[in-house]
């Protein structure tokens, strides 16, 4: 293969990974995973009496005309999108989305952007205190705890989803830390999520997660395979 031949060749095979889905994706290779009219169903369940354990969905109305900052130096300066809360007939959930409160105390987010889960955690780290964070092959999230008194804790969960960034689990629970049980509670889980993954998942996210990355390594090991073939 001629040399002239051989570097349009490689800069074609890195500009297909380039122009892939990621190429809309900061530099920090974060990017946006849900668009205007999106739905996400949910299954809600309490044991407040004054709270209906009733199905209800979120709605996107307008995603965020703002860009992900590029770098993104601040858990604030995340772009929010125009949200609708609905029960599942399509009755407005008004003032009873007074449950989502919560969701202040760990970030405030109902989407995050994708791509970059270390960076989103260090972000939000320096925003709050008390938490412990989750993640799986699927699910990103944060815990916060407070202590109400010698016997009891009040807990906030919430988890998103890494495929698209959207809120995939929201719980308010009190706990009997001296019996460790719950005492009451208010879930609102998303249907439709995979389960918890593991292993083989694991691998699977972080090589979609850093598809680039990979795209590039595969050019390099092409270039080096053409180098060695014309020795």
């Amino acid at each position: 293969m001629k040399r002239s031949f051989v570097i349009p060749a490689v800069l074609a095979i890195i500009t297909m990974f380039l122009v892939s889905p990621v190429a809309a994706a900061t530099s920090q290779g974060l990017e946006w995973g849900v668009a205007t009219g999106d739905r996400f169903d949910y299954t809600m369940t309490s044991t407040e009496e004054d709270v209906p354990s009733e199905d209800i969905y979120i709605n996107i109305t307008a995603t965020s005309s703002d860009a992900i900052p590029d770098p993104l130096a601040d858990w604030t300066n995340i772009p929010e999108h125009d949200l609708g809360f609905w029960w599942a007939n399509g009755t407005s959930m008004g003032l009873s989305t007074i449950i989502f409160l919560g969701v202040y105390f760990v970030g405030g987010k109902f989407a995050l952007p994708t791509g970059n889960w270390t960076l989103i955690q260090d972000l939000l780290e320096t925003e709050i205190s008390d938490e412990d964070y989750i993640s799986d092959a699927n699910l990103w999230g944060v815990e916060w705890s407070q202590t109400e008194n010698a016997t009891h804790e009040f807990r906030i969960t919430a988890t998103y989803s890494k495929s698209d960034g959207f809120l995939a689990e929201y719980k308010l629970e009190t706990w009997d830390t001296s019996e460790d049980t719950i005492v009451s509670s208010i879930e609102v889980t998303r249907e439709g999520l995979p389960a918890g993954g593991g292993g083989l998942d694991d691998i699977i996210q972080l090589l979609e997660d850093n598809i680039l990355y990979v795209g590039i390594g595969i050019a390099v090991l092409v270039v080096l395979g053409i180098a060695c073939k014309r020795r």
